[in-house]
């Protein structure tokens, strides 16, 4: 089992041009407040929820169904919503992989200036990808969620060898499964202490600040954004530490 420097995740300003990751995380935080303050659609999602413990309770779930329908607790706003946060989902994921770019390149000693090339010229066959399996993934993730346990450290630095190793994503994600092996269990570990500095923190700012108010938001808003740096920080590392020991 091979890990990274303790916590050396979390220096997401580290680089040789450190005014980029500062640029990067600022932006990342703008987005992440924004949503936060002004969500589109409706976020409210409680009578869909009444509605799932009442189901549950239901001697006879068709009868409860036909007679409340599922359209009348999830409205047209609800579904607005649900579709603009997979967005900001999908558009965080994206900016991640930006900053890997840079932060593999600053590995690699490959000038910061070639990133957006390198990022923009490849990143459309990881969109294109995504989005063929998406609904396989939503679903497969609703009926086994902890396949992503076993999925993310396999996949792991698929995405650098799409960026930098020029690879189609199908045979990528078959040589990041290779190139992965003995490091699965370590990638795993490194992502469980990040999400749970992550649920600690979370939890120390819904303590301390009023839920719903703007401090609360810029301040969740840039926790979010900062932890989606610092996963794909991670992922830079294991990526540059494969390759490294290959070469």
């Amino acid at each position: 089992m091979i890990l990274n420097k303790p916590f050396q995740s979390f220096q997401v300003d580290s680089l040789s041009k450190r005014w980029a990751a500062v640029l990067l995380l600022l932006f990342a935080w703008g987005v992440s407040f924004i949503f936060l303050q002004f969500p589109p659609g409706d976020p409210d999602f409680s009578q869909f929820m009444y509605w799932m413990d009442d189901l549950a309770d239901a001697k006879d779930y068709v009868t409860y169904y036909n007679a409340h329908p599922l359209r009348t607790v999830i409205t047209s706003a609800n579904l607005i919503y649900l579709g603009c946060f997979l967005l900001y989902i999908a558009f965080m994921h994206l900016l991640g992989l930006f900053y890997f770019t840079v932060y593999v390149c600053d590995l690699r000693k490959v000038p910061i200036s070639k990133a957006p090339k390198i990022y923009f010229t490849r990143i459309w066959w990881l969109i294109l990808y995504s989005a063929t399996l998406c609904i396989p993934g939503l679903l497969g993730f609703g009926i086994f969620p902890y396949i992503y346990l076993f999925a993310i450290p396999a996949f792991y630095v698929r995405s650098g060898l799409v960026l930098f190793e020029k690879m189609d994503v199908y045979k990528a994600s078959l040589v990041s499964a290779q190139k992965t092996r003995g490091h699965k269990f370590s990638i795993f570990l490194e992502l469980l202490v990040i999400s749970m500095v992550y649920t600690a923190i979370h939890f120390i700012i819904t303590q301390v600040l009023a839920a719903g108010s703007p401090g609360m938001f810029l301040v969740e808003g840039f926790l979010r954004a900062y932890i989606v740096l610092v996963i794909f920080r991670n992922m830079g590392s294991r990526f540059h530490m494969v390759t490294v020991m290959d070469h």
